[in-house]
């Protein structure tokens, strides 16, 4: 490299630059969207687990006890009850970790 003229060598190390400028960039914006989807898949399934788990105990328990859908719909509601309580306390430990960062 040292054949190359001044003008080429200097051109080299600004394109270098502006590639590694370039990088830095998309890894911190990946990381961004990587982050969010990691908060998203979180706050969904702090949400679905308690309602499913809800519905199954209350469809066995309706099968078994042979009361139609009422335990299913009570379980359900708590279960709803129970994954809007988890959100909140998701969304706080979120706001946590982000306070730090």
């Amino acid at each position: 490299m040292n054949k190359l003229p001044s003008d080429i060598r200097d051109m080299d190390l600004r394109i270098r630059k502006m590639q590694n400028k370039r990088a830095a960039t998309q890894h911190k914006s990946r990381s961004r969207l990587r982050i969010f989807m990691e908060y998203a898949f979180r706050m969904a399934a702090e949400f679905a687990a308690p309602v499913i788990i809800g519905l199954c105990i209350g469809y066995v328990l309706d099968r078994l006890l042979h009361t139609k859908p009422i335990i299913m719909l009570v379980l359900a509601i708590f279960g709803v009850a129970a994954g809007t309580l988890n959100l909140y306390r998701a969304a706080q430990q979120i706001d946590k970790d982000m306070d730090k960062e």
